[in-house]
């Protein structure tokens, strides 16, 4: 039987852009400054990428690596998409400059998809579940895009989200971005996050990521599998989600989760499974637990998905000593702070 460290219990890709630098293993959160391989000229935009690589302060091995995707502007890694998506159907000509942008996101996409609206001078629409904090819908809001609050209902409803999303754009002839279902998604973090990631890291064994879109986990996949084809991709899932029966072929499960950005009800196609060698399940309690523990333990504030992967990434650099294991800490905890103390923390 596979171990499950997330229990309490025991396609060729771009020429990153020669911008990126910094140390393979910093001695602080300091990383070298490096540009988005995306030209803008924005003040806002342009702060985008580039962040940091810590050192997990309490690393038994001292081999686990942090890096903080909570410095882009919105707070999230979804502003790496939410511009090089954008950015990429420029040039495609699938978006022109005075074109409504349409995005369907149960979180952090809806607030990267606004700031970069606003910037570009689009207007935006967001669809987001009911179940979306309300702190993230503040963030939507606050930027100026039109919201649109959607029931918790079967992907197959025309009152889905996405499926809402797609028929505003059709309606009122918009661009609807399509996270789940667009491969820049992936591409952008292959040609961006993933040389990123190798520039700060370059001896990285493990990388470790929370799985939604899976997005992000495959496009570093893929860059990094063409540097270093024994580099370890592994993604983290919650229990009640179908993204690990998929990778494993098993009967899909009722999905249900309150951890936002975590699972997902089916495989979506931004999930490029053969640049994945694992995928392990973590329950709520024990992603909001670790997400807890890590703030108030050793000051790294992350989102209870963050903390899912945190526990997965802990086991693996403890029971490896010579490995380098790279997390992927897609927001703070700073939008969660409701569902943080929603569980006690566990004892020391």
């Amino acid at each position: 039987m596979r171990k499950n460290p997330g229990s309490d219990q025991d396609r060729g890709c771009g020429t990153p852009a020669e911008v990126f630098g910094g140390p393979r293993h910093p001695e602080s959160t300091a990383v070298s400054p490096a540009t988005s391989p995306y030209d803008v000229d924005d003040p806002i935009l342009s702060l985008i990428g580039n962040t940091s690589m810590i050192e997990y302060p309490d690393a038994v091995n001292d081999n686990l690596y942090v890096k903080l995707e909570k410095e882009n502007p919105t707070g999230s890694m979804k502003d790496r998409i939410a511009l090089g998506m954008t950015l990429e159907m420029y040039e495609t000509g699938d978006i022109d400059r005075n074109d409504l942008i349409v995005e369907a996101s149960s979180g952090n996409t809806a607030g990267g998809v606004s700031l970069v609206a606003n910037r570009l001078g689009h207007d935006c629409v967001i669809t987001t579940p009911e179940t979306t904090s309300r702190q993230k819908i503040g963030y939507v809001k606050s930027l100026g895009a039109e919201l649109i609050e959607c029931p918790s209902v079967d992907s197959d409803s025309a009152d889905h989200y996405r499926n809402q999303a797609d028929a505003i754009a059709d309606n009122r002839g918009g661009v609807f971005l399509d996270q789940y279902h667009n491969q820049l998604n992936p591409e952008v973090h292959a040609k961006w996050t993933g040389p990123e990631l190798y520039q700060q890291l370059e001896d990285v064994t493990h990388v470790v990521c929370p799985m939604g879109t899976g997005g992000t986990l495959s496009g570093i996949g893929k860059y990094l599998k063409n540097q270093n084809p024994t580099v370890e991709i592994i993604g983290v899932d919650a229990i009640n989600s179908n993204i690990s029966t998929a990778f494993y072929d098993n009967d899909p499960v009722s999905y249900e989760t309150q951890i936002e950005g975590l699972g997902k009800g089916s495989k979506t196609p931004t999930m490029w499974f053969e640049y994945v060698d694992d995928v392990f399940d973590v329950s709520d309690d024990v992603a909001i637990r670790w997400a807890k523990k890590s703030a108030k333990e050793n000051g790294v504030l992350i989102g209870p998905s963050s903390g899912a992967a945190l526990k997965i990434a802990h086991s693996i650099a403890s029971d490896n000593p010579g490995s380098v294991v790279a997390l992927i800490a897609c927001d703070g905890g700073e939008q969660y702070f409701d569902v943080l103390a929603s569980v006690e923390q566990p004892s020391p």
